[in-house]
């Protein structure tokens, strides 16, 4: 097993790391998921403030100052979201996972007591199945139907006009019609 000798120095002194898991989290919509971050630090620390990051727009999710001893964030995140600190193990959970969740999840951490130093983890991608949610097909699935187009069906027969209007008005109307001069006249 590995001593603490070993430890400092492979991080280094002082070394903040962040780990995150699972790499990639598949999961239906409506399931909870819990995502896990890890702080690695060589040295005691006092305070330290951690953020859940989004990829798309780099929204912070959630947010806490922590504490070493202290086991849970004073503050809930959102209706949805909730942060848990076990140290040195954070999780975001996510109740009733939906298609906007998708997307690439960063803990970062901030060390601000004894001194400063910040490090992000390698993130998790999150993708969500919306097929169960939308009653068995996927929201961009195309449904083809065996349709012909308009154009592709076969020409329909075009039939003379009725016998009373062959000598009518209308007939002189579009001789007339065919009769007109190309350029304007004055």
């Amino acid at each position: 097993m590995w001593g603490l000798r070993v430890l400092i120095p492979l991080l280094g002194a002082g070394a903040l790391q962040v780990s995150q898991d699972p790499d990639e989290l598949w999961v239906a919509a409506g399931d909870r998921v819990t995502l896990g971050c890890r702080v690695l630090e060589a040295d005691p620390w006092d305070l330290l403030w951690l953020e859940w990051v989004k990829d798309v727009g780099r929204r912070v999710l959630c947010a806490a100052r922590l504490r070493p001893t202290t086991p849970t964030p004073s503050a809930p995140c959102t209706p949805r979201l909730h942060l848990a600190w076990h140290p040195p193990r954070a999780t975001l959970s996510l109740l009733q996972a939906r298609g906007d969740d998708v997307g690439r999840y960063l803990c970062r951490v901030t060390l601000e007591i004894p001194r400063y130093a910040t490090a992000t983890g390698n993130g998790t991608r999150l993708s969500v199945d919306t097929a169960v949610a939308d009653g068995g097909h996927q929201a961009d699935t195309a449904i083809y139907v065996n349709v012909l187009p308009p154009s592709a069906q076969a020409p329909k027969e075009v039939l003379p006009p009725p016998p009373e209007m062959e000598n009518s008005w209308y007939q002189e109307g579009l001789y007339h019609a065919r009769d007109l001069p190309s350029t304007p006249q004055p």
